[in-house]
């Protein structure tokens, strides 16, 4: 045997090798094929019910979302009045607060017209009384004199010097009034 024989012998058992191997495989991408198939199958028919389905539920929803806009609209229309009234109501309280501080200036000025034509009055009482030889002591007049602040200082005063010393009237001694607060038993 020649080796021109040997090697065609052996080229021949390699292209029977190649032949049997591309069938084999050819064989398994078929059957993988088949597979792959059936289960591609068997997917699209169980998504075809749950597709159905969605497309009754997308023809259900067409008339309610017809309907969104112009629910929507209508809450833009209640809020942009809302706002509105909100505004009127900022006014409102604005005008009321102005009118507020108004009167309270007023207030004030009416009690300082007040203060000042009681002061006249009780000078003037002073005068007429100080005229006749009727003496008015200090602290002890019907209304005081100055500022509400004044005043009260000075009644405070005039009742701390009464509480010191016993006020006389008509020649009899009379002692301040003792409060349960200030009896220590």
């Amino acid at each position: 045997m020649s080796p021109l024989s040997i090697l065609l012998i052996v080229l021949a058992a390699a292209g029977i090798w190649a032949i049997v191997e591309l069938a084999l495989t050819l064989r398994k991408a078929r059957t993988t094929l088949d597979e792959v198939s059936h289960s591609a199958t068997e997917a699209i028919d169980q998504a075809t019910p749950v597709i159905a389905k969605l497309d009754g539920v997308v023809d259900e929803l067409q008339p309610a979302l017809r309907e969104v806009t112009p629910l929507v609209e209508k809450i833009e229309d209640t809020l942009d009045e809302a706002n509105t009234g909100l505004g009127k109501v900022n006014n409102i309280l604005g005008d009321v607060s102005s009118a507020t501080h108004g009167v309270s200036s007023v207030g004030e000025s009416a009690s300082r017209i007040i203060d000042t034509a009681t002061s006249a009055a009780v000078g003037v009482v002073s005068k007429v009384a100080s005229f006749g030889g009727i003496t008015i002591p200090e602290g002890q007049q019907l209304i005081g004199k100055g500022t509400p602040e004044e005043q009260e200082s000075e009644a405070q005063d005039g009742a701390d010097k009464a509480e010191e010393q016993p006020a006389r009237k008509g020649g009899y001694v009379t002692y301040a009034p003792v409060t349960p607060e200030g009896d220590e038993e």
